[in-house]
């Protein structure tokens, strides 16, 4: 495939990359950061302890050499372990713990959380097998396994993907006010914590401000939850900010991004990965922090192409956000493997890039 790439097609293959156009485009140089800290010991034991039980449970998958079989709890462990490594409250306080604590209740007091992510579904999809998810987490999933299966049931996968696109109509986000199903109605607010990976991103903005008065950022994260509790954090000290996900209708999406495009004092605009990776140019900003990372990195370069882009005259700064130790720097690594594959492709797969294999999960799981 190499040879074929440089040996054959070089002379006939016209690519217009970014890079190739940088003359021409004139955009203001990208200066990638990666940060990395190290948990607390609260946090750490937590981590430590799922961790454990979650590789237990992987190993017993390789031990019956079902792995691929139970693909879909695998992809769960996964999320739990990058969630904690977020916050423990995404873990203990989720959507899907609550409706475990009050499955005796009415099942229609609590809303439905995604099967993949359990975060509340931001554009839902319903499944055949009545099963609900994330429109994007869906796709995510069908791409990372490489087959048409329901993550929940393994049975065959019918949805209609285009049946739910008018269920932005209605939407319990608010641009002053958090959802209904907010993370933050769940937890003792009097008790409230912060995270390792909180404070790092109040350190980084309270330096951002301290060199520019008049900067912006851009806050990605994968999960709705995170960028909830970031929020609530960031009020409490006095950083102004708007929030974007899945859920929200257009017209309050629109809201949002007026507000931080023509509000100077709204500094910070928490955006969720799935919701606000793609098609929104956003070059008032001019830093990037993404706080937990993706084992395909074209999501991250999409995330950094909301402000790297034709209209932007200051410098950009992205800023990655790693925890040592964990299973981030792991996701790191896989990373680093799929860009050589994905550079050694003829126009470079982005669906190499998405799929997790059974080396890919070995490799992350077994130390």
């Amino acid at each position: 495939m190499v040879l074929l790439k440089h040996k054959i097609l070089k002379s006939i293959l016209l690519r217009r990359t970014k890079k190739g156009r940088a003359a021409d485009l004139a955009l203001p140089p990208r200066i990638v950061t990666l940060r990395k800290d190290s948990l607390d010991v609260k946090e750490e034991d937590y981590y430590t302890s799922l961790y454990n039980e979650s590789q237990a449970q992987f190993n017993t998958y390789i031990q019956a050499g079902t792995l691929m079989n139970n693909y879909a709890h695998i992809f769960d462990l996964l999320t739990r372990l990058r969630q904690a490594v977020d916050h423990p409250y995404l873990v203990v306080y989720s959507s899907t713990a609550l409706a475990r604590r009050e499955s005796t209740n009415d099942a229609g007091s609590v809303e439905q959380p995604c099967g993949l992510c359990h975060d509340p579904v931001e554009d839902p999809v319903v499944t055949s097998c009545t099963h609900v998810f994330c429109k994007s987490c869906l796709i995510d999933f069908s791409a990372s396994v490489g087959q048409v299966s329901c993550p929940s049931c393994s049975k065959p996968l019918t949805v209609d993907f285009t049946a739910n696109d008018k269920g932005d109509q209605k939407s319990k986000a608010t641009i002053k006010g958090f959802r209904s199903s907010s993370i933050l109605n769940r937890i003792h607010l009097d008790d409230f914590q912060t995270s390792t990976k909180i404070e790092a991103l109040r350190e980084e903005i309270r330096f951002m401000i301290e060199r520019d008065g008049s900067a912006k950022a851009i806050v990605f994260s994968q999960f709705t939850s995170f960028l909830d509790l970031i929020h609530y954090s960031l009020q409490k000290s006095g950083v102004s900010c708007v929030q974007l996900d899945g859920s929200m209708s257009m017209t309050a999406r629109d809201s949002a991004i007026r507000r931080f495009t023509e509000d100077p004092d709204c500094r910070i605009f928490l955006m969720s990965l799935k919701a606000g990776g793609v098609a929104l140019n956003l070059t008032v900003a001019s830093q990037v922090f993404l706080m937990d990372p993706w084992w395909n990195p074209a999501v991250e370069r999409q995330a950094q192409d909301r402000i790297h882009r034709i209209g932007q005259y200051k410098p950009i700064r992205i800023v990655r956000f790693v925890i040592e130790n964990t299973i981030e720097e792991r996701i790191l690594k896989l990373q680093e493997k799929k860009e050589l594959v994905f550079e050694g492709t003829v126009g470079g797969s982005s669906e190499a890039l998405g799929k997790l294999t059974e080396a890919d999960l070995k490799f992350l799981f077994v130390t």
